[in-house]
């Protein structure tokens, strides 16, 4: 049985966001969906007030009416719910060791609100150990959203990414467009003859023989996805912002030994600036 899709959960614009797209991601591969709820515990020792249990039936009759729509919603979906008690960050990546990817809404550039306050999410995001994707709370419906987007940095230990970006692009039923983003470095703009079209074209060349080498060979294990590649000269930051306005899914990775704080800025800026939902990918 396929792993379930563990949704942070609280009722606000931006989970509800989330719920729908694990939802109809779950559709597509027939995995469960899960939404998950955390509460602030109550303290051992002392009496339970009212007030707390009003909070919990709330809660619980909050994640069943949730559940009943998306099932209405998306016939045959097969989804549950569970309602935890601690810290949300604590209790999300707990959640999320049960699970294949964890879905969590955030607002973008105006922060996340409810169970996912503050940097919550970002932080939940950079110490998962699966994939978290992150769901905007709204979306501009002229614009298309189909094809799926891998940032890519040529590099060993890229597997997880690569196979990730691949085969949601295979559920989708879309094409894969890998996209890495090079900027020339100062010394080479400050020489004495600076680099012309055709020094930057050989560069483009030799990076997108690299992008290949990476994702070719664990592109032959899904046949029916079409593989794009594009070298973009500029910053990583703001051309994965672009991407992110335009992609139906940007899929991005992040070291796994790093600090838990170090997404990165051009994750960040993804995030917080993008449209789309954007997948973060632990790999060594």
């Amino acid at each position: 049985m396929a792993l379930p899709l563990i949704v942070g959960f609280d009722g606000s614009k931006p989970s509800l966001a989330a719920a729908e797209w694990a939802a109809t991601e779950a559709m597509l591969t027939g995995a469960p969906v899960r939404l998950v709820l955390a509460h602030w515990p109550h303290r051992e020792g002392v009496p339970v007030p009212e007030a707390y249990l009003r909070l919990q039936d709330e809660a619980v009759d909050l994640l069943t009416r949730t559940a009943e729509d998306l099932r209405a919603r998306h016939l045959g979906l097969d989804v549950d719910f569970e309602l935890l008690t601690g810290e949300a960050p604590v209790q999300l990546l707990h959640a999320a060791e049960s699970g294949s990817t964890l879905v969590l809404g955030s607002r973008g550039i105006g922060g996340f609100t409810g169970l996912l306050l503050g940097s919550t999410a970002l932080s939940v995001a950079a110490r998962a150990d699966h994939p978290v994707v992150l769901v905007r709370d709204h979306t501009d419906p002229r614009l298309p959203r189909h094809e799926v987007v891998l940032g890519l940095e040529p590099g060993p230990d890229r597997a997880p990414l690569i196979d990730f970006a691949l085969a949601e692009a295979e559920r989708r039923r879309t094409a894969l467009r890998v996209v890495h983003a090079w900027m020339p470095s100062s010394w080479w703009l400050a020489g004495p003859i600076p680099p012309g079209e055709a020094e930057r074209t050989a560069v483009q060349e030799h990076v997108t023989e690299r992008l290949r080498e990476l994702v070719g060979p664990r592109a032959e294990k899904h046949p029916g996805v079409t593989v794009h590649y594009e070298v973009r000269t500029g910053s990583a930051t703001h051309i994965l912002v672009d991407e992110a306005d335009q992609a139906g899914l940007l899929v991005l990775g992040r070291r796994s030994h790093r600090a838990v704080s170090a997404l990165g800025p051009a994750v960040h800026a993804a995030v917080h600036y993008g449209h789309s939902a954007v997948a973060v990918v632990p790999h060594a």
